[in-house]
């Protein structure tokens, strides 16, 4: 425990904390921004561009409109085969005109759900350099003067990194949560809620979970490769290129075992992925979209079965690799 709370303060003391802090802090300012551009109502002129617009359909619709429809019909008549639509043509609404209102309930939970995105990249770049920071200035070489046993060393850093960040976490989802909300009730746009803050208060609760792991990842990473650079340079590689551009591609299917959708699906309560399904037809190859499920139970142990990897590679690393 004396060990725990010396790396506490020097984690607090850390000035790439803190720096890192304030980044996330603008970015949940920009989302907060974000969700003003979207809740704030259509100006007056606008409105009426698009209501005379509108009225404008609406009168060619009744003039017209059931030429129309009978011309459907006749050529759905010579083409039985195909599908027209003709039975979904109808005169045109206000609502599908200008969209669904956006509300808290409804468009504000986008803003909300990339809170938990910006915490945990938050937490794996304060662990990474946390250690790495300490080993690359060889700091940590003298640390191990005072303190011989590396395994004490590296754990109570590791645990310093996922405690530390929790709080900066937890009070900028709440920050983001808080402000997104005050933006919509400003404008009367708050919808349904019965069931959000629910959902919201458990989403917080599996961030904060998530965010203290990731930090243990960031820690170990930071041991294994040494160097912060190097190691937000494997992450940007792993996300940017590997999960985004190459599984997807080549092998459809491992998206699955992917850390970016088994975070989501544990942090949301589950997510999808699209897998294409091929076959051959008449008119050659069809493909077509199908929507797979992770569900939450897989996302967590996902998370934590690469936590754990990666944890005691670092250990057994930093146990047996000079580090002055």
């Amino acid at each position: 425990m004396r060990l725990l709370r010396v790396e506490l303060t020097r984690f607090r003391a850390r000035g790439a904390v803190r720096w890192t802090a304030l980044g996330l802090l603008v970015v949940t300012m920009l989302l907060v921004f974000v969700a003003f551009t979207q809740a704030r109502p259509m100006p007056a002129e606008e409105q009426a561009q698009m209501r005379a617009l509108f009225e404008d359909q609406v009168d060619l619709w009744e003039a017209e409109g059931d030429e129309w429809v009978a011309d459907c019909e006749e050529r759905q008549a010579e083409d039985p085969a195909s599908d027209y639509g003709c039975d979904q043509m109808a005169a045109p609404s206000w609502e599908d005109w200008v969209g669904q209102t956006p509300t808290f309930a409804t468009t504000g939970q986008e803003q909300v759900s990339a809170l938990p995105f910006a915490g945990v990249a938050f937490a794996l770049l304060v662990g990474a350099s946390f250690v790495a920071a300490e080993i690359s200035t060889g700091a940590m070489g003298l640390w191990l003067t005072f303190e011989p046993r590396r395994s004490r060393v590296y754990w109570s850093k590791a645990a310093a990194a996922a405690i530390g960040a929790l709080p900066v976490v937890l009070a900028t989802f709440l920050l983001g949560v808080a402000g997104i909300y005050a933006v919509y009730a400003a404008f009367g746009r708050v919808g349904d809620t019965d069931a959000t803050w629910t959902t919201l208060a458990h989403v917080a609760g599996r961030t904060l979970a998530a965010a203290a792991l990731v930090a243990l990842a960031g820690a170990a990473l930071g041991a294994i490769l040494r160097h912060t650079a190097a190691a937000i340079g494997v992450v940007a590689v792993w996300f940017l290129v590997v999960e985004s551009l190459v599984v997807p591609q080549v092998q459809p299917e491992l998206q699955r075992w992917l850390l970016r959708d088994n975070l989501g699906a544990w942090i949301f309560g589950g997510s999808e992925y699209a897998v294409p399904v091929c076959s051959i037809t008449e008119q050659g190859q069809v493909c077509e979209y199908v929507q797979r499920e992770i569900t939450q139970t897989q996302g967590g142990l996902v998370l934590l079965g690469a936590v754990a990897a990666l944890t005691v590679l670092a250990v057994v690393l930093f146990r047996r690799r000079d580090v002055s």
